[in-house]
C-alpha cells in the first residue's frame, strides 16, 4: 500500500521543527487518537495509510512506513508506506542479511535513530552500506508492539537531506506508534476471533456429518474437506497417511478445486522429502512462499513449483504419541499466510479425519463393533464442546469489548497527560498499570474459552469446586443479563477439594447452565427467572453440586430419557449433551441425574469425588 504526495516547501530540512510545526504535529496526534478510538475495524487500513501521509507533511520528511514482522518467515515487510513525489517507496521486504543490526534492534524492541549515517555504531557496518544503497540519510524506527508481541515498526526517513531528530519529536513518534498499535490490536483481535469462530463452525458441521454417518465413505470425507477448503480459501485439502516404514506419506483422501486437475500428477506427494520429514517429526509446517524453502529442500521446492503451488500448510496428526498422518492445505492462486488462530481448529479437524481413517481400517479388518462405538463416543464429546462454544461466542465478544474499550480510554488519558506542559508521570504510570490489568483480563477471557476445547483425555487434579463454578457462572453471566435471568450460587462451609479433570467438569457445569437458560426462555409464563447452583457434602467421599432452574421442567416419565443419546426435549440440537455429560461425570468417578424442582422447573445433581478414583 504505497502512495506519493507532492512535497511542501519547508525550508532547511536539517533544522528542527519550529514551535508552530511541533504544535501542529501535537494537534495531529490528538486528532488521530480520537479518530482511531471509534473507527470501525474495516476502515483501519485506509486510515493508517492516510495518517502516514499527514505525518510526512507535518514533519516535513520524505517518507513514513509501517512494517510488520512475518512470524513464520522471520522477516519484515512494508504493510503501509507513504513517500513524497520523487522519492522511491521503501522496498517490500527486509531480511537480516541486508540489515542485521537494525533487525536485531527491532526484535529487541529498541528504537533505531540516526541523524546521519556516521552516527551508526561500528557493528552496524552492513546496515550502513544497505542504507547508502537506498539513499537514506536520516532515519527513525520505533518498534510496534501489539498484544505483547512484536508487530513490526513505524519508520520515518529522509533521503534528500540529513535531519536532526530532537527528543520532543522522538517522544511524539512513540505516541504515534502507540496509537497505531492500539488500532492494530483491535483489527487483529477481530480477525483472529472471526477466523477461530468460523473454523469452529466448520468443524462442528464437519464433525456432525462424519461422526453421525453410519459408514463415512470417500464422498462424506470429500464433502468435509471441501467445507474446510471453502472456508480457508484454498484450492487443495488432503489427508496424508504414513506408509511403509513410516518415513513417507501417501494421500488417502483429498478435495481439489475444479480447473486445477491438470496441475496435479501422481508424483506430487511422493517427491516432498523435506516436508515429509518435518511433518512426521511432529512439526507444523506453515510455508508462506515456496521460494522461502531452505537450501536442503530443493526437491520440495521444484515439486511444488512444478505443480503451481504457492503456499502450503501441514498439520501433523498424532496417535499414541506418534505422528502418523497430516491434514494438508495448499494455495495455488496466491501466496498466503497461515495465522496462529488457524491452528487449534485445524488440529481438531486433523484428529477427526485421522479417526475416520482408523474407523474405516477397523471395519475393513472386521474388528468388533463395540471398539468402533467407543472410539466415536469420544468424538461426540468434542461435538458438545464446540456446541458449547457456539452458544458462548456472543458472550465472549461482549466480554472482550469491555477490556479493549478500557485500554483505549486509559491510553487516550495517558496521551493527554503527556501532552500537558508538565506531565504527571505518576498518573501516567498508574494509567499504564491499568492498561496492563485490562490486557491480562482479556487474556484470561480467551484462555478460559480455549480451555473448553482441550484434549478429552483425563487429566485429574485437586481443585475447589466453588471457584470452578464461579468461573462457569461468569462465562454465562452476560447471556443471563441479556435474558433477564438471575443466577446465584451457594456453598456449605468447609467443603473439601474435589479430585477430577477440571476441564471435563467445567464442560458439564457449562452444559447444565446453558440448558437451564434455554429452559427458562422456553417457559413463557415463568414469574421467576432464576438459576441456583449449590454445593454441599454428599458423603465422606464426594461433594454434591446441584443446578436448579425455574424453566419448563421435565415430565416425570422423561426424567431418565434425557440421558439417552439423540433424545432431546428441544426442537433443535443433537441430543448428545446430557449423555456425554453423564459419561464425563462417570469417567471422573462421579454421577449425574435429574429430578423435578419442587418450586417449578428442573434440578440436576452431580457428585464429584474428593479423592483419586482407582
Amino acid at each position: 500500500m504505497r502512495r506519493t504526495q507532492d512535497p511542501e516547501s519547508s525550508g532547511d530540512e536539517s533544522s528542527p521543527l519550529s514551535a508552530a510545526d511541533l504544535l501542529g504535529f501535537e494537534r495531529l496526534l490528538l486528532q488521530l487518537s480520537v479518530r482511531f478510538i471509534n473507527l470501525p475495524v474495516s476502515e483501519i487500513e485506509d486510515a493508517i495509510g492516510e495518517s502516514l501521509s499527514q505525518v510526512v507533511k507535518a514533519l516535513h520528511i520524505d517518507r513514513s512506513t509501517l512494517t510488520r514482522l512475518v512470524p513464520n518467515l522471520g522477516l519484515f515487510e512494508a504493510a503501509y508506506s507513504w513517500a513524497v513525489e520523487g522519492v522511491s517507496p521503501v522496498r517490500r521486504r527486509f531480511v537480516s542479511e541486508d540489515s542485521p543490526w537494525s533487525i536485531a534492534m527491532a526484535r529487541a524492541r529498541k528504537p533505531v535513530v540516526f541523524d546521519c549515517l556516521a552516527d551508526l555504531p561500528p557493528e552496524a557496518h552492513i546496515d550502513k552500506m544497505s542504507y547508502q544503497l537506498m539513499g537514506l540519510k536520516s532515519h527513525v524506527n520505533m518498534p510496534i508492539v501489539v498484544g505483547g508481541q512484536l508487530y513490526g515498526g513505524l519508520s520515518f526517513g529522509c533521503v534528500r537531506q540529513e535531519r536532526h531528530w530532537t527528543p520532543d519529536i522522538l517522544s511524539r513518534m512513540r505516541l504515534l506508534g502507540d496509537i497505531f498499535a492500539s488500532a492494530l490490536a483491535r483489527k487483529l483481535a477481530k480477525e483472529e476471533l472471526d477466523l477461530a469462530m468460523g473454523l469452529e463452525r466448520v468443524a462442528s458441521s464437519t464433525l456432525a456429518s462424519l461422526a453421525l454417518a453410519e459408514r463415512p465413505g470417500s464422498e462424506t470425507i470429500e464433502a468435509g474437506l471441501r467445507q474446510i477448503a471453502e472456508f480457508a480459501g484454498v484450492e487443495y485439502v488432503g489427508i496424508w497417511q504414513g506408509v511403509g516404514t513410516g518415513s513417507e506419506l501417501a494421500e488417502t483422501g483429498h478435495w481439489l478445486a475444479q480447473g486445477f486437475l491438470a496441475r496435479r500428477t501422481a508424483d506430487f506427494i511422493q517427491h516432498l522429502p523435506w516436508l515429509h520429514a518435518r511433518v512426521l517429526g511432529g512439526e507444523v509446517v506453515r510455508l508462506h512462499r515456496v521460494e522461502d524453502l531452505p537450501a536442503d529442500a530443493q526437491t520440495d521446492r521444484a515439486t511444488l513449483m512444478r505443480h503451481g503451488i504457492r503456499s502450503i500448510f501441514a498439520m501433523p496428526i498424532s496417535a499414541a504419541g506418534q505422528t502418523t498422518a497430516a491434514l494438508v492445505m495448499a494455495s495455488i492462486l496466491m501466496e498466503r499466510e497461515w495465522p496462529e488462530a488457524l491452528l487449534p481448529g485445524t488440529s481438531l479437524l486433523a484428529e477427526v479425519f485421522a479417526h475416520v481413517h482408523a474407523r474405516r481400517v477397523i471395519e475393513e479388518r472386521g474388528r468388533a463393533a463395540n471398539d468402533e462405538a467407543a472410539l466415536w463416543r469420544e468424538r461426540l464429546a468434542l461435538l458438545v464442546r464446540l456446541d458449547t462454544i457456539g452458544e458462548m461466542s456472543l458472550a465472549l465478544s461482549h466480554e472482550l469489548k469491555q477490556p479493549v474499550g478500557a485500554i483505549e480510554n486509559y491510553a487516550l488519558a495517558a496521551l493527554r497527560r503527556l501532552g500537558e506542559g508538565t506531565a504527571d508521570l505518576q498518573r501516567v504510570s498508574d494509567l499504564a498499570e491499568k492498561i496492563i490489568g485490562q490486557v491480562t483480563r482479556a487474556s484470561e477471557i480467551v484462555l478460559r474459552m480455549r480451555g473448553v476445547v482441550q484434549d478429552p483425555e483425563l487429566h485429574t487434579s485437586s481443585f475447589g469446586v466453588m471457584r470452578m463454578i464461579g468461573e462457569c457462572i461468569e462465562a454465562v453471566r452476560l447471556d443471563c443479563i441479556g435474558r433477564r435471568i438471575s443466577i446465584r450460587s451457594h456453598a456449605a462451609e468447609d467443603l473439601p477439594e474435589v479430585r477430577a479433570d477440571e476441564v471435563h467438569i467445567q464442560q458439564v457445569i457449562l452444559n447444565l447452565l446453558r440448558n437451564a437458560i434455554e429452559a427458562i426462555d422456553m417457559h413463557a409464563d415463568a414469574r421467576r427467572r432464576e438459576i441456583v447452583v449449590e454445593a454441599s457434602l454428599h458423603d465422606d467421599r464426594a461433594v454434591l453440586v446441584s443446578v436448579a432452574d425455574s424453566g419448563v421442567g421435565i415430565p416425570e416419565d422423561e426424567i431418565e430419557r434425557v440421558f439417552e443419546a439423540f433424545y432431546s426435549t428441544k426442537s433443535t440440537g443433537l441430543g448428545v449433551g446430557l449423555p456425554i455429560c453423564r459419561r464425563l461425570a462417570e469417567a471422573n468417578g462421579g454421577s449425574l441425574w435429574a429430578a423435578r424442582n419442587p418450586e417449578g422447573g428442573a434440578r440436576f445433581f452431580l457428585t464429584l469425588p474428593t479423592r483419586a478414583v482407582h
